[in-house]
């Protein structure tokens, strides 16, 4: 939620019109529209940008169930967050930007993405 708020406030700044949508809401082609990865599901954008996805933000730590607590719960739980990041790249029709500050979620390493 704070990377949204900021991506909002820092396109505003800008001078592009950007707006945070929520879950359940419609989408409007007026602005830009900000809002979490739940957000987005069921919805399709031509150009979809996934921000801040490093490896402190993906997996959420808070999602995750310790290994030496419970193995199996720890690997669903690692899925369902693979499974959120898949669905929001997903929304792109026409093209996807993913960016991450520091180092990328081990997702993007996994899938091979590189900077650049």
């Amino acid at each position: 939620n704070k990377t949204c708020e900021k991506a909002t406030a820092r396109l505003i700044a800008a001078g592009i019109p950007a707006g945070r949508i929520r879950a359940g809401a419609t989408r409007t082609d007026e602005a830009v529209n900000v809002g979490t990865m739940h957000t987005f599901k069921g919805l399709e954008y031509r150009y979809t940008a996934v921000v801040g996805v490093n490896d402190r933000a993906l997996p959420n730590p808070a999602a995750i169930t310790p290994e030496q607590v419970d193995r199996l719960q720890h690997e669903a739980d690692l899925a369902a967050e693979r499974c959120l990041l898949f669905v929001a790249c997903t929304r792109a029709r026409d093209r996807l930007y993913v960016s991450w500050t520091g180092q990328p979620s081990p997702f993007l390493v996994e899938a091979g993405c590189e900077a650049g």
